[in-house]
C-alpha cells in the first residue's frame, strides 16, 4: 500500500544510488490484457526498485495502421499507476494514445504518488506507417526523481543525437540519465548497440536502452539487447536474449567524479534547437 509520508521523505533526499529494473519482455501482438498479466508475473519478485523501465508500446506491440489500441490507453496507464504504487517506484514505458484528436506514441513517467508526466515521440519511423497515423512531439521534458534528472526518448529518436544532446550551464548538467524505450529490430542490432554507446560517451550520462524480444505480426524479429551503459560508454549490464529483467544500481558519485575528472562539457558547443 502506498504511504505518502514515506514517499515524501524519500523524495526529499537526493539518492546516491538509483536502483533500476529494465524489463525485456516478449509482446503478444495487440493483446493488452495478456501482456499486462504477463508483465505483472515477470515483475512479482522484483524488490525495492527506484525505477522500472518497460519497452516501447509494451502492452500492444508497435501497431500503427490500426487505432483499436487507443481504447486501452487509460487501462494501461492505470496498470502503470498500480505498479508504481505497489513497487514504490517510478515506472516508464510508451503507450498508443489519442489526445485532442491526434495519436501519439507517448512515454509515460508515473510516480507512486500518482503524478503522471509524459513525452511524445519526436521522430516517427519512416519505414513504417507511423508518420501517417501519429503526430510527432515538440517538447523534450526532463523528469526529476530522487535527485536524478532523467531524459526520455523512444526508439527511432536514438538516431538523432542533436535531439538528445545534453547541456551544461554553470556546471549544471541538463540530465544524468538518458532512457530509450524501443521495439528495435534484430536486423539493425549493431546500430542499436553502437548508438547507445555513442550517446553515453558524448553526453557524459548513464544510458539505458530497453527493448523487446520475439516477433511481431509481420514476422519482424527483436533480439532485445536491453542494456545500461556508464557515462564513459562501458556496458554495465546487458541482456543478450530472452525474457529477463536487468537490475542494476547507478551511482551519482561515480557520475559526478567522472564528469569532474574528464570535464569535456566545458567545451561543448552551444546551440539552440528549433522544432
Amino acid at each position: 500500500m502506498f504511504n505518502s509520508c514515506i514517499f515524501a521523505q524519500k523524495l526529499s533526499v537526493m539518492h546516491e544510488k538509483l536502483h533500476i529494473s529494465l524489463v525485456q519482455n516478449e509482446i503478444k501482438w495487440n493483446d493488452p490484457a495478456a501482456n499486462l498479466t504477463h508483465l505483472s508475473e515477470l515483475l512479482i519478485n522484483v524488490q525495492n526498485p527506484d525505477l522500472v523501465v518497460l519497452p516501447e508500446m509494451f502492452a500492444t506491440g508497435f501497431i500503427t495502421e490500426n487505432s483499436s489500441n487507443i481504447q486501452y490507453a487509460d487501462c494501461i496507464l492505470d496498470w502503470m499507476k498500480n505498479l508504481s504504487c505497489e513497487k514504490g517506484a517510478a515506472v516508464m514505458g510508451s503507450v498508443d494514445v489519442e489526445d485532442a484528436g491526434k495519436r501519439h506514441n507517448r512515454l509515460y513517467f508515473v510516480t507512486p504518488d500518482g503524478m503522471v508526466q509524459h513525452y511524445d515521440k519526436r521522430h516517427l519511423f519512416p519505414k513504417s506507417p507511423e508518420p501517417d497515423f501519429f503526430q510527432g512531439g515538440m517538447d523534450l521534458p526532463i523528469f526529476q526523481y530522487l535527485g536524478w534528472k532523467i531524459c526520455p526518448q523512444i526508439c527511432y529518436d536514438l538516431r538523432f543525437p542533436v535531439w538528445s544532446r545534453n547541456s551544461c550551464l554553470k556546471g549544471q548538467y541538463g540530465y544524468d540519465v538518458l532512457v530509450y524505450v524501443a521495439n528495435w529490430p534484430a536486423a539493425r542490432a549493431r546500430h542499436w548497440n553502437v548508438l547507445l554507446q555513442a550517446r553515453a560517451i558524448e553526453n557524459q550520462a548513464y544510458v539505458m536502452g530497453v527493448n523487446c524480444v520475439g516477433k511481431n505480426n509481420k514476422d519482424v524479429a527483436f533480439q532485445g539487447d536491453t542494456q545500461c551503459l556508464a557515462p564513459d560508454g562501458k556496458v554495465l549490464g546487458q541482456i543478450q536474449g530472452g525474457e529477463r529483467i536487468l537490475q542494476l544500481s547507478l551511482s551519482k558519485e561515480h557520475l559526478l567524479t567522472f564528469r569532474d575528472q574528464f570535464p569535456v562539457a566545458k567545451d561543448w558547443d552551444n546551440f539552440e534547437l528549433t522544432v
